[in-house]
């Protein structure tokens, strides 16, 4: 694990300047709520940084939501926000906290118009991050293929790993529908179900992407009928910073020490227009998408950056039509840009395929070797005759209940692969002096 450079960000925001804070519930299509849905779900964090915490909760019924947040180190009460939950947004109710100070630990109480506590006094407690180029380590969780109703088990380990936020991968939850009803109550059962996952949720940031079965179903892509409805869905069940650009797709990034993440879109724009790298291919990646990705990936001074996708980068080894060789005229362009760039720290993260693998592609493509990490299932059900040969391959086993533990310093990286008994798995390292172009 070696990381390349210290990255600069704007002066801190005093703690005396702050309250610039605000709410919101979100501007989604009038929808009705399902009858008899009750269901309260949350405090769920999301996006956390140096400055800003982003949650959502889903009381019981419409009405007022306000949410208070107290520094708990000096007790002091930084902000109130006020927002209401509507049926139109499935009673879900987005907070975003502004003005915060970097390294300092906060509380969330949410209350309802009459000042009563809501669910039952349950409340976040978040710790903003130092800023990355004074921070010296970090420490993420990555997942995909996730069981709504089994395995509290997995969650339990994740956090005893003292895992510090967690990337979901897709088909988390499996959802195989396009209806708005279908898509909301599937994400209530995944963030309603499991104990430890939703106290995991008070207390670290999730960051999300989709893959196919939550994307419509097996084997989609941006063709579908209705994913506007499986949009608005991961949007209220969702605390991103942001969720793509000008309302179409997910895609975001966030940075946290030496390791800085994008949470790229494979589904909602593949095949629906021609390829910017090649007109006579289809698309996956949509040309927003791609000025977006070149342009953070140029900004970015993170040692180490990784590259997250619900699609591995390489042929999946079965008929169907999502992974990146599908579109390998756009993957090798990335890494053409990449290369020309000189942007080093570069490695790819995957899912979907219920195999776990660890890939070298080598110095070809990057000028420096391109590591692949796939992490999959979270659930139990494996896919062996997945578990394809590959001249990249250095690793690779079938196995349950795995997530992805990723710890980084400015030299070093390690990706270790963890059962739900907290089992090591698999493990490699990579210096950042070895992610460099020459």
């Amino acid at each position: 694990m070696k990381s390349l450079a210290k990255s600069t960000i704007p002066d801190r925001i005093s703690r005396r300047r702050f309250v610039a804070a605000s709410a919101a519930a979100g501007a989604f299509p009038s929808c009705l709520l399902g009858a008899g849905d009750d269901a309260t779900i949350g405090p769920v964090l999301g996006h956390i940084d140096e400055s800003r915490l982003f949650c959502f909760i889903r009381p019981s019924r419409e009405g007022g939501v306000r949410l208070k947040v107290t520094d708990t180190t000096s007790g002091e009460e930084v902000a109130t926000l006020r927002a209401q939950a509507k049926a139109e947004n499935d009673l879900c109710t987005r907070f975003e906290v502004n003005g915060l100070t970097t390294d300092r630990s906060y509380r969330g109480e949410f209350f309802n118009d009459k000042g009563q506590s809501l669910f039952g006094g349950a409340e976040f407690r978040a710790t903003t991050p130092v800023a990355p180029d004074e921070k010296d380590s970090a420490i993420l969780g990555l997942g995909s293929c996730i069981s709504s109703t089994k395995f509290n088990e997995i969650w339990a380990q994740v956090a005893a790993q003292k895992i510090e936020g967690f990337c979901l991968l897709g088909d988390s939850p499996y959802i195989d529908r396009t209806e708005l009803s279908r898509n909301r109550a599937a994400r209530r059962e995944f963030w309603g179900t499991l104990p430890a996952l939703g106290d995991l949720a008070k207390s670290i940031p999730f960051w999300s992407t989709w893959d196919d079965h939550d994307f419509g179903k097996n084997d989609s892509d941006g063709r579908v009928a209705g994913k506007e409805n499986i949009r608005q869905a991961f949007v209220e069940y969702s605390a991103l910073a942001n969720y793509g650009e000008q309302g179409e797709g997910i895609y975001t990034r966030f940075r946290r020490g030496p390791v800085e993440v994008w949470m790229i879109d494979d589904r909602w724009f593949s095949q629906t227009t021609p390829s910017w790298a090649d007109p006579d291919k289809p698309t996956c990646l949509g040309q927003r998408q791609w000025e977006w990705l070149q342009r953070t990936l140029k900004e970015s001074t993170a040692p180490f950056k990784l590259l997250c996708t619900g699609m591995v980068w390489y042929p999946k080894g079965n008929t169907e039509k999502d992974h990146w060789e599908t579109y390998a005229v756009e993957r090798e362009a990335l890494f053409a840009f990449i290369r020309k760039q000189k942007i080093p720290g570069v490695m790819l993260v995957s899912g979907d395929i219920h195999v776990s693998r660890h890939h070298d592609y080598g110095s070809e493509r990057l000028g420096y070797p391109l590591h692949e990490c796939v992490t999959s299932p979270m659930h139990e059900r494996v896919i062996p005759s997945l578990d394809v040969k590959h001249p990249a391959r250095v690793w690779s086993l079938p196995t349950p209940n795995v997530f992805l533990k990723v710890e980084a310093t400015p030299k070093n990286l390690s990706a270790r692969w963890l059962n739900m008994k907290g089992e090591e798995i698999y493990t490699f390292s990579v210096a950042s002096k070895t992610l460099t172009a020459r």
